[in-house]
């Protein structure tokens, strides 16, 4: 058999093609390989030629029946120790026993539930590992599948499922209007090919309303020209992705932009509490007024002849062009020089493009430059693996003229308006809003946003955290130390704790030694993690620069939105809450709201 550290293998065989797709497509989905046989003959040669860690077997086979098969497999010495898993549209209890007399392990009903079939594959295989936990990302966003293919629908959605992911669905374009208008889905795919209106007009729709222009689209279509790219993009869609789906670069490209969506609302969420705290000091128009600077191309690539092709093709755009042939020389660029969008060859000398577009994205200052890789087109490795790197956008080579304007401009767009958002987040009202002492929000601020944000979550229905942190023991550290000093830790808490929370994370100085972060996105499992790196960063590795002998710690109360309270001033007062009973029970840890629990105490 085959070891552990390979794929697994399942071979299918199957003589319907209909069970063949949907049986390999949910392999697929499961992190698998798979090997296809449409009669028995084949399918025992296949097994003896790659050695399958499962076979699934149709009962009812052309020439040699599935039975018959599987009674031939379990005399060679060579197939014997092999899983069988029979497949037959007879539910019949004496089909059943058959299967198992003849060497049968197990034994599926035909048509095949796709939510019981993953866990009867899973008796006889290991999950894949990186499939038992889904990330961060994918915590209880809700995805809206549009496809007029049922058959497409239910793969979509077990796919999205089993990463997480609450999923919503619709057969064609007007019912996904009227699902959007409803309830907003965190992003859409959707299918171009549809009867009555069709993906096109669905995007240019959505994109035209101020409601739900943000919401992510990918279009997901059999179509492969250019023109049909050019004018997805053209319509406001973020992403193209071609049927047959590759399930991996489609999940990479759903958890690049869900990270992308939470990180602009909450740089809108920021200034929407801006405004309110400051009316009048910045007028309606000013704040989507556009940059008249031009913006700014970098093109990254060491081959002569192709940096000359895309400065070729640039020239017909409005943008000032840099050129550079080593990624060495890209980071120095965009840390001197306002950089807008950079094209980047992935092979390149020393530093390849991983390497700089990992770097780009996570530096502060570099963060909003919208970076397109540039690689081949079955390469699918480089585009998953530049996806994990944080790359927005790919080209493939040949480079189309017309498909590489229409992404540009529709990145330059999207840069535009992070950048403005960003703007008003940094410039001339940080004073209004931040703790002058430790240089996080203040407690005015927490109150705008904490309500803003909380009618978001109720209204999207996604969770929401909050930790209410209390410094342990400061007014001995004050008497001990002095005030200065006590000053001074506290600008120094401040700043290791905003350095281990998420950027869509918000921390403001609640008042005194007291602390809040609010978790957009959060659920229990979230909470406390963050909750555990904050108490070990603080108690562990933060010296006192002013008093190097002297060791703070925190404790944390932690409550949930809607678990466990229903507006925000519940949310306050029952982390509150949380935080005394941590306090209680001997400081320097986290305590989760409890009602039972609290009443008690």
């Amino acid at each position: 058999m085959m070891s552990d550290e390979y794929r697994k293998t399942i071979l299918v065989i199957e003589d319907n093609p209909l069970n063949l797709k949907l049986a390999r497509d949910l392999i697929r989905i499961q992190g698998y390989d798979v090997f296809e046989a449409q009669n028995a003959e084949t399918g025992i040669e296949l097994a003896t030629l790659h050695d399958p860690d499962l076979i699934l077997m149709d009962i009812e086979l052309p020439g040699i029946s599935g039975l018959e098969a599987t009674q031939r497999i379990r005399n060679d010495p060579e197939l014997c120790e092999i899983p069988v898993i029979a497949l037959s549209a007879n539910a019949m209890e004496e089909d059943k026993a058959k299967a198992l007399a003849a060497g049968c392990d197990d034994y599926i009903t035909k048509p095949i539930d796709i939510r019981s079939f993953p866990e009867t594959i899973h008796r006889y295989l290991p999950k894949p590992e990186d499939r038992e936990n889904p990330p961060e990302t994918s915590r209880g966003h809700r995805i809206l599948v549009v496809d007029d293919d049922h058959l497409n629908i239910k793969l979509l959605a077990a796919q999205l499922v089993s990463k997480g992911y609450l999923v919503s669905t619709a057969n064609d374009g007007e019912a996904a209007l009227t699902i959007v208008a409803t309830d907003r889905p965190d992003l859409i795919l959707l299918d171009i090919m549809m009867p009555g209106i069709d993906g096109y007009e669905v995007t240019e729709r959505l994109k035209a309303d101020a409601e739900t222009r943000d919401i992510p689209i990918i279009l997901v279509t059999a179509l492969t020209g250019d023109d049909e790219k050019r004018r997805g993009l053209e319509a406001g869609a973020d992403e193209f992705i071609n049927k047959p789906l590759n399930y991996p670069e489609l999940e990479a490209r759903v958890s690049s932009l869900l990270r992308l969506k939470e990180y602009q609302d909450q740089i809108v969420s920021r200034k929407q509490s801006e405004n309110l705290m400051v009316k009048g000091l910045i007028k309606k128009e000013d704040a989507i007024l556009e940059d008249p600077n031009l913006p700014t191309v970098l093109i990254v690539e060491d081959d002569l002849t192709n940096a000359k092709l895309l400065s070729r093709y640039l020239t017909m755009m409005p943008c000032h062009l840099e050129v550079v042939n080593t990624g060495e020389q890209a980071i120095q660029i965009a840390a001197l020089k306002k950089i807008d969008i950079m094209l980047l060859d992935i092979i390149l000398p020393t530093m390849d493009g991983f390497e700089v577009c990992k770097a780009i994205k996570t530096s502060e200052h570099t963060i909003p430059i919208q970076v397109v890789m540039i690689t081949s087109l079955t390469d699918t490795q480089s585009k998953l693996k530049g996806i994990e790197a944080g790359t927005d956008d790919f080209l493939v080579k040949p480079i189309n003229k017309d498909e590489l304007h229409a992404r540009l401009r529709s990145l330059l767009k999207k840069k535009a308006y992070i950048d403005r958002l960003r703007a008003k987040v940094e410039g001339a009202l940080y004073a209004a809003i931040t703790d002058k002492l430790t240089g996080v929000y203040n407690h005015g601020y927490l109150k705008h946003f904490l309500e803003l944000e909380f009618n978001r979550s109720k209204k999207h229905k996604h969770n929401l955290g909050l930790l209410m942190v209390d410094v342990d023991d400061f007014k001995k550290f004050n008497d001990q130390y002095g005030h200065q000093c006590g000053d001074r830790a506290l600008s120094m808490i401040a700043k290791t704790m905003k350095s281990k929370i998420r950027d869509i994370d918000l921390i403001a100085r609640y008042g005194g030694e007291e602390f809040s972060i609010v978790l957009p996105y959060a659920d229990l499992t979230v909470a406390k993690n963050v909750a555990s790196r904050l108490l070990e960063a603080v108690s562990n590795h933060l010296e006192i620069d002013t008093a190097p002998v002297a060791r703070l710690s925190v404790s944390i109360g932690i409550s949930i939105f809607p678990d466990l309270c229903e507006t925000p001033e519940d949310l306050l007062k029952t982390a509150d809450l949380a935080l005394y009973q941590a306090k209680n029970r001997g400081k320097n840890q986290y305590c989760v709201y409890e009602k039972n629990e609290m009443l008690r105490n």
